[in-house]
């Protein structure tokens, strides 16, 4: 009784500290965040296309939402935010090199609340295909062989599926 409990933070809040100046106030805005183990996940995967249309399978809704079977949020932009495979992957565009590089903050809906990884996606040309190089920083320990299975399956296989199709009917 007469106690103050800490509830649980949400997706959104931000710890804001404010200490008077004289007349002016700081504010210093750090993120909440979970401290959990994790592991770094390395795949590279072939594609028979060139790299300006596996980039974009990447970046085009429409795309997106063809590879997925689902619908998607896209705001291909730096800072743009992304929704995937009916809201079990989000996240945001840290940055995008046109046909050479995307960095993405990811984040599976299974994961711990506030867990972000980091998914760097390289595009490299070779002679007729594009090799797909994925770096994914900070996934959870427990979570690794699903995000593998997910990649492989859900986004890789999805997308040659697509390609094939697109190149029989173009």
């Amino acid at each position: 009784m007469g106690m103050i409990l800490p509830t649980k933070a949400t997706a959104t809040q931000e710890l804001t500290i404010k200490r008077k100046l004289s007349e002016n106030t700081l504010q210093i805005q750090a993120p909440l965040g979970v401290r959990i183990p994790t592991v770094v996940l390395r795949m590279t995967e072939l594609f028979d296309a060139g790299v300006e249309r596996l980039y974009s399978i990447f970046t085009v809704k429409e795309l997106v939402q063809q590879f997925s079977k689902s619908p998607a949020i896209l705001e291909a932009e730096k800072g743009g935010k992304f929704q995937m495979f009916d809201g079990n992957v989000t996240g945001e565009y840290i940055e995008l090199l046109t046909n050479e590089k995307i960095v993405m903050k990811w984040r599976c809906r299974s994961w711990p609340e506030e867990h972000y990884a980091t998914v760097v996606l390289n595009f490299v040309p070779t002679p007729g295909q594009t090799e797909l190089q994925l770096d994914c920083k900070g996934v959870p320990v427990c979570k690794e062989e699903n995000m593998k299975f997910c990649w492989q399956k859900q986004h890789f296989e999805e997308i040659k599926g697509l390609l094939q199709l697109t190149t029989l009917n173009g």
